[in-house]
């Protein structure tokens, strides 16, 4: 009988275990610290997804035109740059609460060179994406990140990197 508990314990503290480092995912990267510093709550974490040389052509070129269109920082500065970009799942996102994002979650996409983060993009983590269209980091839309609308924004940057 007392074999039987404690074997049954035993299960019930590994079981206690892996199920805490499974809900808990190890932050191991500058991407995902940025993130926690902005208050998000990581899901789940796929590393780099996508590693690219950006170039001025890119710039003016979906899908690159889309992910820098909501950036702080002025592109041509990482023109001739290799980026990494990594995939996170998080809660306590502005987009959390779109109508249709029914799971309650968002994609954050976190851009890097080397081990400095220089931004992201969101989007609501939609089982049927209605557009292409992305988010800036905090999940504002191209016009109200940039304060202009589209047509007068795609000029602009138009003439800046063709």
């Amino acid at each position: 009988m007392k074999m039987r508990g404690l074997t049954l314990l035993i299960i019930l503290v590994f079981m206690t275990t892996a199920c805490s480092n499974h809900t808990l995912p190890k932050v191991d990267s500058p991407a995902g610290e940025f993130l926690i510093e902005q208050g998000y709550e990581i899901i789940q974490q796929e590393d780099i997804v996508y590693e690219h040389r950006l170039e001025k052509k890119d710039l003016t070129q979906l899908p690159h035109q889309m992910y820098w269109s909501v950036q702080s920082v002025d592109a041509a500065s990482y023109i001739g740059k290799i980026i990494y970009t990594s995939k996170f799942y998080v809660k306590n996102h502005p987009l959390n609460q779109a109508p249709s994002n029914l799971k309650g979650q968002t994609i954050v996409y976190v851009m890097q060179t080397e081990n400095e983060v220089i931004g992201g993009y969101s989007l609501p983590d939609l089982d049927d994406p209605t557009d292409g269209s992305v988010y800036s980091l905090d999940g504002r839309t191209l016009e109200e990140f940039s304060g202009m609308d589209f047509g007068t924004w795609k000029q602009q940057w138009d003439s800046k990197y063709k």
